[in-house]
């Protein structure tokens, strides 16, 4: 049986999961703060050489109408409905895309659906034995165990090995996924700029990395945008995660957000079962913004093209892509 089975099996069974108990939790609600979503903003328009306006990224197209973003590459905002509604109504008769965080449903979202899943460790009072023992679902924990004792090591990485390091293993998710790859320059320019941080599990054998994930802090928020992990059966990205969780409380985050995730699929599951609940995303376009199904179609193709091919113009290609 694969992890992602494993962990579909224990949800169906309700054996994973979040403690239904903290899915009202304030915390979860919390959204960026208006400095970090213009500091992310503007390193997104100097990376792809995007022109900003009153507060909107002016996003390119091949096809030469481009559409406004509020918050491009950005999972919500520092806006609420009533915000991102009256920002709407300012764009009218233009291309925009703007993303918010919706309510919990207080169960699993429509499948398919985006969510951010989140992780109040306030709730469990900071305290790692108890989410440990209470938030965490037994498939991770002993995938967690499997992986110490195999040797792999996690730990913060600085510098521009670890950018190096972390953009080789979050490529190969891209591609497993079907994504074109965001330019290496991009992870550089949030580490320098917007103090993004690196945490890498390593090989106890070899010294080799086998995972990694960049996050950042806005305040006591935590977000892990991307990460990625070799598929070996002692599971170093679950050690990742834990390592993550453990940081983050040890430098005093209350949440932490998981990142971007189709209900019901692995990645959901995966997050899930860390104790993490999903949070819909609503986005706000002049079209109708269902990413995941958008995109299917181009994922298999992608998947398909020659891997030479997909390194050289994925970069260049996600300069397009205003809603990625």
């Amino acid at each position: 049986m694969t992890a992602d089975s494993a962990l579909r099996r224990e949800a169906r069974a309700g054996r994973s999961g979040p403690d239904p108990s903290l899915r009202n939790s304030p915390n979860l609600l919390r959204r960026h703060s208006p400095g970090f979503v213009a500091a992310w903003r503007a390193i997104y328009c100097g990376v792809y050489r995007w022109r900003s306006e009153g507060g909107w990224a002016v996003v390119p197209s091949p096809l030469g109408r481009p559409t406004w973003a509020y918050v491009p590459g950005l999972n919500s905002s520092d806006l609420d409905r009533s915000g991102a509604e009256a920002l709407a109504r300012e764009a009218k008769g233009r291309a925009y895309n703007i993303r918010v965080l919706g309510a919990p449903t207080g169960g699993d979202p429509p499948p398919g659906s985006p969510t951010a899943q989140r992780l109040d460790l306030s709730a469990w009072g900071r305290d790692s034995r108890e989410i440990w023992t209470r938030a965490l679902a037994p498939q991770p924990r002993r995938s967690i165990r499997r992986a110490r004792d195999a040797g792999y090591t996690v730990s913060e990485e600085t510098g521009a090995g670890a950018v190096g390091v972390f953009h080789d293993l979050a490529r190969r998710a891209f591609e497993r996924h079907g994504s074109p790859m965001v330019p290496s320059k991009l992870f550089s320019a949030l580490v320098s700029e917007l103090g993004a941080r690196i945490l890498v599990v390593r090989d106890g054998a070899d010294g080799r990395p086998a995972a990694a994930l960049l996050w950042l802090r806005d305040g006591s928020l935590a977000w892990a945008p991307w990460s990625g992990a070799l598929r070996r059966r002692d599971h170093p990205g679950s050690l990742l995660f834990w390592g993550w969780v453990e940081l983050a409380l040890r430098d005093g985050v209350e949440v932490l957000d998981f990142g971007r995730s189709s209900a019901g699929r692995g990645a959901y599951v995966f997050k899930r079962s860390f104790g993490a609940t999903a949070i819909p995303l609503r986005w706000f376009s002049d079209r109708p913004a269902d990413l995941y199904r958008r995109y299917a179609g181009a994922q298999r193709v992608w998947r398909a093209l020659p891997r030479p091919l997909t390194r050289r113009v994925g970069p260049a290609l996600c300069r397009y892509l205003a809603d990625y």
